[in-house]
């Protein structure tokens, strides 16, 4: 179970095309590193970015990334209201049926997104943004190349090495991380569309920035499936050549 760390690497050299950010992200320009370590028929690959996500940079994402952007980018309170239905099921009968027929119908998808809301909803309500997150895409691929999205890194040197990287002050963040691929591979959030129920027979919603991080999880294959995680996994192995003309 040796592990291997590399780097580091821009996400335009890993990938092989020329890169914008919009609004005011910087995450283009971050040095990435690729963890691999390897199990019994598996293996554990991280990608851990070298930026730090503050109020900002975290809400301009989420707003990158939504399809539905009448809003406006600077609806904090309307995003953490959103995320605040886990809360409001404590003490309101119909917050919590409400909150019961998402966990139903969204299974895995709002288990993942229930355990990772207080990383997005402390980083949001931090108005001095000290409170910063460091985005690190997480997956593993099993002998057969069957990929898994990672929710949490392996305890142990793993994670470990991953924090050294992230700078030991941030929190680290696999569902941040799964958010900035789709990021730079607009190609994968084409289709997202604006307005869909999230709930199996539900209404139809506008899919906003709070609805990001579930969206992000149900388009999970694809984004493990991607250029990306391709291209990290042959940059692990030390047989990466980006494709060219992307």
């Amino acid at each position: 179970m040796s592990l291997q760390s590399r780097g580091p690497i821009t996400i335009p050299d890993l990938l092989g095309r020329r890169m914008e950010d919009e609004r005011d992200l910087s995450l283009t320009g971050s040095q990435a590193h690729v963890i691999s370590q390897d199990a019994a028929g598996v293996s554990h690959h991280a990608v851990v970015l070298g930026t730090a996500l503050g109020r900002r940079a975290l809400m301009d994402l989420l707003f990158v990334l939504a399809p539905y952007k009448a809003h406006g980018p600077d609806r904090f309170a309307r995003v953490l209201d959103n995320w605040g239905l886990h809360d409001r099921a404590l003490t309101s009968d119909t917050s919590e049926r409400l909150l019961m027929e998402h966990a139903r119908s969204l299974k895995f998808t709002w288990d993942a997104f229930t355990r990772h809301r207080s990383v997005f909803m402390e980083v949001l309500r931090d108005a001095t943004e000290d409170r910063r997150v460091v985005p690190v895409v997480a997956w593993s691929t099993s002998d057969q190349g069957k990929r898994e999205w990672l929710s949490e890194l392996p305890e142990g040197e793993m994670r470990g090495r991953a924090g050294h990287l992230a700078g030991g002050r941030h929190q680290t963040d696999c569902l941040v991380g799964l958010l900035t691929v789709p990021y730079f591979l607009p190609e994968l959030r084409r289709k997202w569309r604006a307005w869909q129920p999230l709930v199996k027979d539900g209404k139809s919603n506008y899919v906003g920035p709070a609805s990001v991080p579930v969206v992000a999880l149900m388009h999970r294959r694809a984004i493990l499936n991607s250029a990306f995680v391709s291209c990290a996994e042959e940059y692990a192995s030390g047989t990466h050549t980006p494709p060219r003309g992307s």
